[in-house]
């Protein structure tokens, strides 16, 4: 969403154009977060077990426990970072709903702002 603003500096744009590169930039991270949710299994290849605390409720998750963990990782706000993990899909899900949830009304909120600025 920095994205408009910062082109705003360097284009002529009406404040359509800007809601509209904003639009764009909140449906590629839609995309990316869709991507971004997943399983991933622990390797059984390693010396030492691991584990982590599940972002979401706290429980405690070990390799040696567990077949598999679930990540959603949201690159737009914090580049490089491994995502968070969560012990079960529940879990995940909970988090990626309410992110998801943001960003959908966010979009419906830039939507009706461009329609208001057409009339």
């Amino acid at each position: 969403m920095d994205l408009a603003k910062q082109l705003e500096g360097f284009i002529d744009a009406t404040e359509d154009d800007c809601l509209l590169m904003e639009l764009i930039q909140g449906e590629l991270n839609i995309k990316a977060l869709e991507k971004n949710h997943y399983k991933k299994y622990f390797r059984n290849d390693v010396k030492r077990a691991w584990g982590f605390k599940c972002y979401h409720c706290g429980g405690n998750v070990k390799s040696d426990e567990a077949e598999a963990y679930y990540i959603v990782s949201i690159t737009w706000k914090v580049s490089n970072t491994r995502g968070n993990r969560f012990c079960t899909n529940d879990c995940s899900n909970v988090y990626y709903n309410r992110e998801m949830k943001m960003m959908l009304k966010k979009r419906k909120q830039l939507l009706e702002a461009r329609e208001q600025i057409r009339k």
